[in-house]
């Protein structure tokens, strides 16, 4: 697993072949005291009509969080950056002619999110808690192809729970580098099975109709968490940075 984190409240921007991954305390003070008062009237339009205050919180806090880490690498005002969303609803950043080109992909589980950030590819990131209950029958058949079936039934039945959450964080991932949602089935194409590599890659047919390497990479980011960072290609290489919101509520 990758897990140098490095204290950072910015950094420069991703080269080209880097992604960088910023993990986010949604209960950090700074961050929550900020309230709304960085989101569009758009996003606060959606926190109320959530309607746990919990979800709301951490909905503010990781907007917030977002809004400060693109504005950071763009220099702009995170209470003036503007996103446009695609066809299913994935965010991307609205910007002008010569705004560097940033990509990047957010997933939060309970307090703790991650967001990639990458500026020649698509990128994918999902964070899930590793002490979740699931129905682990149940989900080899809503989740898994039949070969990954055969790869999964070789387990022992001690590290099942486990795969099945990490699978579902590589399918997650995938299907969200794509911005596709609910709207590709997750039992349509097949991530790699294996357990003891942090980094594994699979020939996947993406939205462009061709097939593609996309690499799989496992993250260290909590030790009670599961993640999976996705991008097309083998030729990346990912930086990590453990966010630090000073002077965010000033």
């Amino acid at each position: 697993m990758t897990g140098s984190w490095e204290p950072a409240t910015r950094a420069p921007l991703p080269a080209i072949a880097e992604v960088h991954v910023w993990r986010i305390d949604l209960d950090s003070p700074p961050l929550t005291s900020l309230g709304d008062t960085l989101l569009s009237a758009d996003e606060i339009s959606r926190v109320q009509q959530l309607r746990f205050e919990p979800h709301r919180r951490l909905f503010m806090a990781g907007r917030s969080a977002m809004r400060s880490i693109l504005g950071s690498y763009t220099d702009t005002a995170p209470d003036t950056i503007r996103f446009s969303y695609g066809e299913h609803g994935k965010p991307h950043l609205y910007t002008d002619d010569d705004a560097p080109p940033l990509t990047f992909n957010f997933s939060n589980a309970d307090g703790q999110a991650l967001l990639a950030v990458a500026t020649d590819r698509e990128v994918g990131i999902d964070i899930e808690n590793r002490h979740r209950e699931i129905n682990t029958a149940g989900l080899v058949r809503h989740l898994l192809t039949d070969a990954e079936c055969t790869s999964f039934n070789k387990l022992p039945e001690a590290d099942r729970k486990q795969a099945m959450l990490t699978i579902w964080t590589r399918k997650e991932a995938w299907i969200k580098a794509l911005g596709e949602g609910l709207f590709r089935s997750v039992k349509s194409f097949a991530v790699p099975c294996e357990l003891v590599s942090a980094s594994l890659t699979q020939r996947l047919t993406d939205n462009t109709g061709e097939p593609a390497n996309w690499t799989f990479l496992s993250l260290d980011a909590h030790p009670d968490y599961l993640a999976t960072l996705t991008a097309r290609g083998t030729d990346w290489s990912c930086r990590c940075f453990d966010w630090q919101p000073a002077g965010a509520a000033t």
